[in-house]
């Protein structure tokens, strides 16, 4: 299902991979040209931009297992961040145990994602995810925000 005409979704990913970048922006436009993937690789970059944006990211994707970064610590910052944690955060992983999927919704994580490992399973998982998040649901309103 196509966005809304209109609607423009800003999604940031953290995560250290080109390759799951490369992959997850096609699987994006697949679904809608209305959507902005951002790519950033890690955390304090993240907070950073998300602290000086002029709106906040309808949906911020965050793999668990970034070089040398606790991904769970990184999700409980932005929980903990009274100007962020209303933005919801989908941890996106290649794997989990779980108990780490426990943990992360414990933390504040809205949805856990096991990232696919073919192109086509991808596109249909961003279809669900996209579908989700910018049609079913309503996402908080807050003053810096994307129109999604």
């Amino acid at each position: 299902m196509p966005l809304k005409l209109n609607q423009n979704c800003e999604v940031i990913l953290l995560d250290d991979d080109e390759d799951d970048f490369f992959f997850l922006k096609k699987a994006f436009q697949v679904y809608s040209d209305q959507i902005t993937l951002h790519h950033l690789t890690d955390h304090t970059t993240l907070l950073a931009s998300l602290q000086s944006a002029k709106t906040l990211p309808s949906l911020i994707l965050l793999d668990m297992h970034l070089g040398g970064e606790d991904g769970l610590s990184i999700l409980t910052q932005l929980k903990q961040n009274a100007h962020l944690r209303d933005v919801p955060v989908v941890v996106w992983s290649g794997s989990l145990a779980n108990q780490q999927v426990n943990q992360c919704y414990q933390a504040g994580a809205s949805s856990v994602v096991i990232k696919s490992d073919n192109q086509p399973d991808l596109e249909r998982v961003i279809q669900q995810l996209c579908a989700y998040w910018f049609s079913a649901v309503q996402l908080p309103f807050y003053a810096k925000q994307s129109d999604c």
